[in-house]
């Protein structure tokens, strides 16, 4: 569910959305939850460049700063490794575009994961 918070940001007011992973196992999976918790619009495709295009827009979810807490992530990576390497690649693209428009992107969450840019 996605929650505005600054306690994961030092922008105050930044959106801090919290995507739970535990179980998850599959591509299918991921995007259904990744959508649920950002309030993705009904036109969303479940597909990798669906998810890169909503990222890239969030104007259904305008904040200064965006961080974005996966949870769990260990659950999909050992069910998925591509999955989640792809994953981190997105979130890496979105991250790269947010900084170009001085909007803080980031990724927090309980396992490791790629080190995003935030401006």
């Amino acid at each position: 569910m996605s929650t505005p918070s600054s306690a994961h940001s030092a922008t105050p007011g930044a959106a801090l959305v919290a995507i739970e992973l535990a179980g998850c196992r599959t591509k299918a999976e991921l995007l259904s939850r990744i959508a649920t918790a950002m309030r993705f619009p009904p036109w969303f495709g479940h597909n990798w460049d669906a998810l890169a295009d909503c990222l890239t827009d969030l104007s259904w979810l305008p904040a200064p700063a965006y961080v974005i807490e996966l949870q769990h992530l260990g659950d999909l990576r050992a069910a998925a490794p591509e999955v989640v390497a792809t994953l981190l690649e997105i979130l890496a693209d979105a991250a790269a575009y947010w900084a170009d428009q001085g909007i803080g992107f980031s990724l927090a969450g309980d396992e490791p994961t790629r080190s995003t840019p935030a401006s």
